[in-house]
């Protein structure tokens, strides 16, 4: 029961590590341009708000990439207790069946001045259990909660539909290296962004969302990254 626990409390910890780190070398990345290029650094600043990319794959205006590298416009974090029994019991009350994911989504898109999922054209997520996939589609609000089953039946969450998720294979294709996960999403999401993901390319991909859990959702981790202009 010992070794039991310890690997539990493990995978919680070390699951999002690398994408958390990842946060911090944007951080100070941002800190740097910030002294640097303060015009692009108030670009993230919600005082200065972006205007946002156009929405929908469907109608949007084709856009160019720009010649920087691609930019992680907004983050959330969430943590929450061990037990799942917990967990479940801090959703009563709520239409989501884990807030805290919610949560670190809402914050990254605030942070990244994204009105909803709407505006973002892609997604890579923590798809360790298909009903972890399903969780995610309705938290990031594809669909209302409690009916992801519809974004799977219209396609919408296809390669070639409105937001395609895990275009890379995602967990299921690309394997789960403990630890790695959050940085391969990001990678991912990068290569999308910038128009170098090869076979596995979402047309004019300008701003793709990832989540990365540990520990049935112990550790919540989303990220917005976007284009280079």
């Amino acid at each position: 029961m010992r070794v039991k626990s310890f690997l539990l409390r493990f995978v919680a910890l070390m699951v999002p590590t690398a994408a958390v780190l990842t946060l911090a070398g944007a951080r100070s990345d941002a800190q740097t341009c910030s002294r640097d290029c303060p015009a692009a650094a108030s670009g993230s600043n919600r005082a200065g708000r972006r205007k946002p990319l156009k929405p929908g794959r469907a109608g949007r205006q084709r856009r160019t990439a720009g010649t920087g590298l691609p930019r992680i416009a907004g983050w959330g974090h969430r943590t929450a207790r061990m037990a799942l029994a917990d967990k479940l019991a801090g959703g009563n009350g709520s239409p989501f069946v884990f807030p805290q994911v919610r949560g670190a989504i809402t914050d990254a898109f605030e942070r990244a001045a994204v009105d909803g999922v709407g505006e973002i054209d892609a997604i890579e997520t923590h798809d360790c259990f298909s009903t972890t996939h399903y969780m995610a589609i309705d938290h990031f609000g594809l669909t209302p909660p409690g009916e992801s089953w519809r974004a799977i039946e219209d396609g919408i969450v296809a390669f070639d539909g409105k937001c395609p998720i895990n275009a890379s294979g995602g967990l299921t294709g690309c394997g789960h290296p403990v630890g790695a996960t959050g940085v391969r999403m990001l990678a991912d999401s990068a290569k999308q962004v910038s128009g170098t993901a090869g076979d596995y390319q979402v047309p004019d991909a300008g701003r793709v969302a990832t989540l990365n859990i540990g520990g049935s959702a112990t550790t919540t981790v989303c990220f917005v990254v976007e284009r280079p202009e």
